[in-house]
C-alpha cells in the first residue's frame, strides 16, 4: 500500500520579534511519497493536477529506462514542483523550466499542463544513476540524451531539425559542442546533440555510447574506431539522399523555444 505524507509548513503571525510588531506570511507546501520519490507541491495546485504530474513522472521513468535499455530506477529522490520561472530562480538558482541536481538527489521543475520538462529532467537523473556523471567533454551527451527523451516543443523531428541546421549553415562545430557546450545558442546545441545521441545509440548501441559518456569526446576514435567527422560526413550523405531539396523550416518560431 502506498504511503501518503503531507507536510504543512506554516509561518504564523508573531506579535513581537526583536521588540517590534512583524507580520508574517503564511506559506504552505505539501508533499506525497510514492515508492522512491517524494513530490512537493504548492498547496494552491489542485490535487487532480498533482496526481497528473506524479503519474507523468512514473510514466516518464518507464519510457526513459526503455530508451537506454535499463530495467529499473530505485534511487530515492525529491521532485519540487514550482509555479513560475521566478520561483525556479529563487529556489534552484536557475530560471529554467527544470533543473536536475544529481548530487543533491533533487529535481526542480515548473508545474505546467503542457510541454512539461519532467521526462527531460528524469532522464538526467536516471542516466547519471546508471552510468555516473559525464566526462567534462560529454555534457553534450547528457543534454542531448535528455532532449531526445523529452522531445522538443517544435513540430519538426530531430532529423528535420538537423537537416535544417546543415542546409542553413547553423550546425555548431563539434569541438565547441564538446568543450564549451553552454556558450552557444541552446536551441541549436540541445537539438543538434539530441540528434547525434539518437544516431549513435540507434547505429552503434549502448556499450560504446556509455563508454564515450564516461571517457569523453577526445576518446571517440578509440571507442568507435573512426573519427567523429567521418560519422558526420556519413550523416550528411544519408540526409542528402533523403532530402534532395532544402526543407521548409520556420527558424524564428523554432528559436522561441518552449514557453
Amino acid at each position: 500500500m502506498k504511503k501518503i505524507f503531507f507536510i504543512l509548513t506554516i509561518l504564523i503571525t508573531s506579535n513581537y520579534i526583536n521588540g517590534q510588531n512583524k507580520e508574517w506570511l503564511k506559506v504552505i507546501r505539501e508533499h506525497k511519497t510514492v515508492e522512491n520519490i517524494t513530490y512537493f507541491f504548492d498547496s494552491n495546485v489542485p490535487y487532480k493536477e498533482r496526481e497528473f504530474d506524479i503519474e507523468l513522472c512514473r510514466k516518464s521513468i518507464k519510457e526513459d529506462l526503455a530508451i537506454i535499455n535499463e530495467k529499473e530506477y530505485k534511487k530515492v529522490i525529491e521532485i519540487e514542483f514550482l509555479t513560475s520561472r521566478k520561483e525556479m530562480l529563487k529556489y534552484s538558482g536557475l530560471g529554467a523550466q527544470g533543473l536536475a541536481i544529481f548530487e543533491r538527489d533533487i529535481i526542480f521543475m515548473i508545474h505546467k499542463n503542457q510541454n512539461s520538462p519532467i521526462k527531460h529532467e528524469m532522464m538526467h537523473m536516471i542516466s547519471m544513476d546508471k552510468w555516473g556523471d559525464t566526462a567534462e567533454s560529454s555534457h553534450w551527451m547528457n543534454e542531448g540524451l535528455a532532449t531526445y527523451a523529452g522531445g522538443t516543443c517544435s513540430k519538426y523531428t530531430l532529423e528535420e531539425i538537423y537537416q535544417y541546421f546543415m542546409q542553413s549553415g547553423k550546425l555548431i562545430p563539434m569541438n565547441t559542442i564538446a568543450n564549451d557546450f553552454y556558450s552557444a545558442n541552446d536551441m541549436i546545441t540541445y537539438t543538434q546533440s539530441a540528434f547525434l545521441v539518437k544516431y549513435l545509440i540507434d547505429t552503434f548501441g549502448f556499450d560504446k555510447f556509455s563508454k564515450l559518456w564516461k571517457e569523453g569526446y577526445n576518446n571517440f576514435n578509440k571507442i568507435y574506431g573512426f573519427e567523429f567527422e567521418q560519422m558526420q560526413n556519413q550523416i550528411k550523405s544519408e540526409l542528402k539522399i533523403k532530402y534532395p531539396k532544402d526543407i521548409e523550416f520556420n527558424w524564428e518560431e523554432f528559436n522561441k523555444g518552449c514557453i
